[in-house]
């Protein structure tokens, strides 16, 4: 318990840091002034002016924000050297925020649910779903979740259900290996399930993750899971509580012998019955009498007694309709004969009445009693499949119900077998319940998805993220402050200084410094920047500074600037700074303000205008 409870709070955890990198409250604030206009355009004498709207989303907002305080989020670039490797310590922490040269806004858009990627194998025993399996660990995972690369070069994800497998004819050994590539192709369109015929496999399909999305957010061994519907919506809406599969955990060998009515070659034809003919009561529509006829076998003996066979089944697959309808066996006798002739009345509440379509078959096979865990919820509808032994092999259905929490099935036993058995000694069945909500309903819980992939792009492009130089670190940073209130999508941090009417690049080399010295009263405080880049436009030339903030209180004033190729050195060249307040700037993040969350450090990466570079970083919970 202790563990289930860990790794579900590990999704919780996950799904939690998620939602704070939503940003609602300005779409909640114009949510409720555009109810509030809809008010007052139905109410007479009630009028609204532009300003009083604008106010109204105003004090909405402010109110939001003052009691659900939003969150921001930014990757920043750092350092343009890298004269250590960093370390998880309070200075680093500090160095990175002193030294932020850019940065990125990152929304929920920027972030994605992760999973692991597991390859669907030829000859691989995969496991159909069972709830008593702990899949938060990738091993289990593994045998249940695969993911199928289509011709377009995206994901398909696929859950198995069941495993039942293939019946060797002499054997009766089950062969469990999968050989059969689960697709969408083959997708029953209502219950999104693939029905493998080669192998006996039954896949679920829960969603497909693009090759673009792949390519942005997914790793060498993890794919992201589909934003903003968080998994394929129409299976999301057709999802339900229902009988994931019937699990025969024992069973009573050969229970089923005489019940062998078709060639019994194999499970498939073990309980195949021809058609013969139909007469529908003229009292209940719902109520037919049909004639089935099979033939006796050497070795064993059809039951021929009345009844026999009540308590069953009668199975008719359609094949011009691709479906099955299953009608209940209310009475049976036979008709003497070297064939055995049964005529069956049978029950069809739906409606459904027999009728004999080219390639249509017909089966006789046992009925699965399978509890509610509502009275509203639809019941499930199961029936046994035999092998050509006798023995109960799989159940099967016609409809997985829904509303399900909690069931148990017991074998139904035709009136022929209920003097030597009871249910439970006949057979031991185990309903397998699906998840919360269904199959694809909660891809996040469903596969525990406790990694998040959080990724931007730092582009040459870029108005606002310098291309030249070089940068060392990025980090995650949260809720940092800016110095005009604002949250900007992007900024550059750098603070810059423009010489009027000259060309001096030459001078203030990229990699140089910039110190000024400040007369604070009879004390002499040194001011020192890096110069990061030096572009002459328009008659000017401006001086963009890194690492402006350290161990000083003033900023830079009117007068001499000194430029050096070190700080060591006492050689210089002289620039003149002609108006402060016009010609210095100074990045809009406040230092040292928010959170380090996550940084990382490399060597220097150089900018360039038509360079852009990744960053990615997948956060396991």
């Amino acid at each position: 318990m202790a563990k289930i409870i860990t790794e579900n709070f590990k999704v919780e955890t996950t799904k939690e840091t998620f939602s704070t990198f939503d940003s609602p409250n300005s779409s909640i604030a114009a949510d409720f002034l555009s109810g509030l206009e809809a008010y007052v355009d139905q109410t007479s004498g009630v009028t609204l002016s532009s300003d009083q709207r604008s106010d109204i989303q105003d004090i909405v907002e402010t109110q939001l924000n003052s009691y659900t305080p939003e969150n921001s989020y930014y990757i920043m670039g750092s350092s343009v050297d890298k004269p250590n490797a960093i370390t998880n310590t309070q200075y680093e922490k500090r160095e990175f925020q002193r030294r932020v040269i850019f940065g990125n806004k990152i929304s929920n858009s920027n972030i994605r649910y992760m999973f692991y990627k597991n390859a669907w194998t030829t000859g691989t025993i995969y496991q159909g779903y069972d709830d008593k399996v702990d899949y938060t660990t990738q091993a289990a995972l593994n045998t249940n979740v695969v993911t199928v690369r289509n011709t377009e070069g995206d994901y398909d994800v696929f859950r198995c259900l069941e495993a039942n497998g293939i019946t060797n004819v002499l054997t009766g050994e089950v062969n469990r290996t999968s050989t059969s590539t689960p697709t969408f192709a083959d997708i029953d369109p209502n219950s999104y399930e693939h029905i493998s015929e080669a192998d006996g496999y039954i896949w679920k399909y829960l969603f497909t993750v693009r090759a673009g999305e792949d390519a942005v957010f997914g790793t060498s061994d993890s794919l992201p899971l589909p934003y903003p519907s968080y998994g394929n919506t129409e299976v999301i809406a057709s999802a339900k509580e229902e009988i994931s599969q019937i699990i025969i955990e024992d069973t009573v060998t050969n229970l089923f012998t005489n019940f062998r009515f078709g060639p019994a070659t194999n499970a498939s034809n073990a309980s195949t019955v021809a058609f013969e003919s139909i007469i529908q009561s003229t009292t209940d529509v719902n109520i037919s009498d049909i004639t089935v006829s099979a033939t006796s076998k050497e070795g064993f003996d059809l039951y021929g007694a009345g009844d026999s066979y009540k308590e069953m089944y009668l199975l008719q697959k359609k094949a011009n309709q691709n479906k099955a309808i299953l009608y209940d066996v209310l009475s049976s006798e036979t008709i003497p004969g070297s064939d055995l002739k049964i005529i069956l009345k049978i029950s069809s509440s739906d409606g459904n009445t027999p009728s004999l379509f080219s390639n249509d078959t017909f089966q006789l096979v046992p009925k699965i009693h399978v509890t509610r865990s509502t009275s509203t919820g639809t019941p499930c509808v199961a029936y046994g499949v035999i092998d050509q032994f006798g023995t109960l092999k799989s159940i099967q259905f016609m409809e997985r119900g829904s509303e399900y929490k909690y069931a148990t099935a017991t074998l139904g036993l035709p009136s022929a077998l209920v003097n030597s058995y009871t249910p439970s000694q006949a057979a031991q069945l185990r309903c397998v319940v699906s998840p919360k909500g269904g199959h694809g309903s909660d891809p996040i819980n469903e596969l525990g998805m406790s990694r998040l992939s959080v990724i931007t792009n730092f582009a040459g492009e870029d108005v606002l993220i310098p291309d030249a130089n070089s940068y060392t670190k990025v980090g995650l940073v949260k809720n940092p402050i800016f110095t005009d209130s604002t949250l900007p999508t992007q900024f550059d941090n750098r603070s810059s200084i423009v010489i009027q009417g000259s060309d001096v690049t030459s001078t203030a080399i990229a990699g140089h410094y910039v110190q000024q010295n400040i007369d604070l009263g009879g004390v002499t405080e040194t001011i020192t920047a890096r110069i990061h880049e030096s572009v002459y436009s328009g008659g000017n030339t401006t001086i963009y500074l890194v690492d402006y903030y350290g161990d000083f209180q003033s900023t830079f004033q009117n007068g001499i600037i000194f430029v050096k190729a070190n700080l060591s050195t006492t050689t210089a060249s002289t620039l003149t700074i002609n108006n402060a307040s016009t010609n210095v700037t100074y990045g809009k993040y406040s230092p040292y303000s928010g959170q380090v969350l996550h940084f990382v450090d490399f060597d220097p990466i150089q900018r360039l205008a038509t360079r852009k570079e990744k960053i990615k970083f997948i956060f396991d919970f």
